[in-house]
């Protein structure tokens, strides 16, 4: 795809880093007159797993120091890595965001969907924001993969005020209530914002869940690696949750 990819890589660690001295050459021989026109902007996609790979992280104050803000990290936070949580009892956005902040990044975190905004605005007293801080990334993988009754009685049921929050919600409604990274308005608002900053490389830290949509079939489980087909059950809820049309 010469037309779609200008510099495509896929490595565990080194794409990051190689992302970093990517957009600093292009700086540099811009400045030099080499090359003229609008600068493109370099793209790098990675995990929040791969974040502990060494060489992932290891010249973020390079990118900040020299203002490169034709560079943008897209990283999918799906809090989960082949053999287990990313953080279990912590949470890797938020120690992610310290990060990026400390090294001089402009951070842009994509965490809860559209289905959340109506709660968002009715919590006057800040107990959802509060209930969503205590929760750790362990607490919030339980979740993708219990039913709503659970959700019910585990996150919102731990304050009264939380609980009447949702009453007039359904089990099967709490249960599709997304997170930021599968909401395509949410991530093309970060987008949007992420190419118009200027002065600073920007990272966006987009919460999702590994194996969105799968359901029974691997969505959030560990599973989710080895899945290679669905059966026709999981086809025909896969097809409900996502309203395909049937197709003769």
């Amino acid at each position: 795809m010469p037309d779609f990819w200008q510099f495509p890589t896929v490595s565990m660690g080194l794409g990051p880093i190689m992302s970093i001295y990517q957009a600093r050459f292009e700086r540099y021989l811009r400045a030099r007159g080499v090359i003229a026109g609008e600068e493109p902007k370099v793209w790098c996609f990675m995990g929040d797993g791969e974040s502990d790979e060494p060489e992932s992280l290891g010249s973020l104050t390079l990118a900040a120091r020299e203002n490169l803000d034709n560079l943008i990290w897209v990283v999918n936070c799906n809090l989960q890595r082949l053999d287990g949580p990313v953080r279990g009892n912590g949470k890797i956005i938020q120690e992610l965001e310290s990060l990026f902040r400390g090294a001089g990044w402009n951070v842009i975190k994509v965490i809860w969907g559209s289905e959340w905004d109506a709660l968002f605005a009715a919590d006057t007293k800040g107990i959802l924001a509060k209930r969503m801080s205590e929760a750790v990334d362990g607490e919030f993988q339980k979740y993708s993969v219990e039913p709503g009754s659970y959700i019910r009685k585990n996150f919102f049921g731990k304050y009264p005020e939380l609980a009447e929050m949702v009453n007039h919600l359904s089990d099967e409604q709490l249960r599709m209530l997304g997170r930021g990274g599968h909401d395509a308005k949410k991530v093309y608002a970060a987008y949007k914002a992420a190419m118009e900053h200027k002065g600073q490389p920007t990272v966006i830290l987009a919460k999702t869940i590994k194996g969105y949509g799968l359901g029974e079939a691997g969505e959030g489980r560990n599973i989710t690696h080895q899945q290679k087909k669905l059966n026709e059950k999981e086809l025909r809820e896969f097809r409900t949750r996502f309203q395909v049309p049937n197709q003769r």
